[in-house]
């Protein structure tokens, strides 16, 4: 199978929890990669998959490739890792189906993908979250960490007050599937797509919850010719909700994180209007914010331009901008018009 840097090299696996096996390890991978550029070339596409696909409810394959024609019209949370000089994005969404929860995540990296058969999946690449339910009918205030690596190695665990116990899984019908972009072995990988399914009688409930919390992390690892961690500890671990939105950063509590809920991602949308010469941005690049959030806009004129007005949701609010910038506490939709227009001579 051909191996290029900028095309889709899909790798795939599914596994049963009970039946998931040693990876193969890819130690010293240091390989410096394309950010946010990854083609999908077709005729590179080489789905291989070691058991039969599991189809949830009758109409949700759980193989990672998110071609459902639900996936189109899920809400996405759209996250933006800036780290030093590392940068990396993380998508999720969630599909509620009558037996059990669908989570999808894409992750896209700076540092090449990597795992190995010698350390913890939250050690390799990986997707780790938090996660917690809201049932009115079986309440569950149980904060559960779910992770699934690059490797496709999937663990479930539960927060207690003695740390993370292992949850026992015999007898539940949970599938997870990777697909990786790009050659791991050459150091050539920097993204890869997440998908699994947990049924609802796991959080002890056999009916769908009206939301669930997701408090996502994004795990980058550096290992050693051996598949070992770097010095025992090389690793970068990621929260959004750590890092971007305060108020669901304790991850350990129920429900602090991302709401999801049968649409998808819970969020408020951001729409953004200029003329005149000039532009308004959202820090993080989204288009969404969280209610309770203080959301932070930069406004940056084009050359020989200045900000003539700035209008939030209709009030103006040119007064409160600072150094180019201009902060907004979220409550619901934000909509932003602002207008530039030529410089005036002082």
């Amino acid at each position: 199978m051909k191996a290029k840097k900028l095309a889709a090299i899909a790798l795939g696996a599914v596994t049963a929890v009970s039946a998931i096996g040693l990876l193969a390890g890819c130690g010293g991978l240091q390989a410096k990669g394309p950010q946010y550029e990854y083609t999908v070339i077709e005729s590179d596409k080489d789905y291989s998959f070691d058991k039969e696909i599991p189809v949830i409810d009758g109409n949700v394959k759980i193989d990672g490739k998110f071609d459902e024609s639900f996936y189109t019209s899920r809400n996405w949370f759209q996250g933006h890792k800036v780290l030093n000089n590392e940068e990396g994005t993380l998508e999720v969404t969630t599909y509620f189906s009558k037996s059990g929860i669908v989570v999808a995540a894409k992750l896209r990296d700076s540092r090449p993908v990597v795992y190995s058969e010698h350390v913890a999946p939250g050690n390799s690449s990986c997707f780790n979250c938090y996660f917690s339910i809201v049932s009115k009918d079986t309440p569950n205030y149980n904060v559960y960490e779910i992770e699934c690596s690059a490797g496709n190695v999937f663990n479930i665990g539960v927060m207690t007050g003695f740390g993370v116990k292992a949850v026992e899984t015999d007898g539940y019908e949970i599938y997870s599937a990777v697909v990786r972009y790009g050659d791991v072995s050459k150091g050539e990988c920097f993204g890869y797509d997440v998908e699994y399914f947990i049924p609802w009688s796991l959080f002890g409930t056999q009916t769908r919850p009206e939301l669930v919390y997701l408090n996502s992390t994004m795990v980058s690892a550096t290992l050693d010719e051996e598949g070992l961690l770097v010095n025992g500890s090389y690793r970068i671990w990621y929260n959004f909700g750590y890092n971007q939105s305060p108020e669901i950063s304790v991850w350990q509590n129920y429900n602090q994180g991302y709401s999801f809920d049968k649409d998808g991602f819970v969020s408020n949308k951001i729409t953004i209007q200029t003329s005149g010469g000039g532009s308004v941005s959202e820090e993080w690049g989204y288009d969404w914010c969280l209610t309770g959030d203080t959301v932070n806009f930069n406004i940056k004129p084009d050359a020989g331009k200045e900000l003539t007005s700035i209008v939030v949701n209709g009030i103006e609010r040119k007064s409160e901008v600072k150094r180019g910038a201009l902060s907004v506490r979220c409550s619901g939709n934000i909509e932003i018009t602002a207008t530039f227009a030529e410089k005036q001579d002082q």
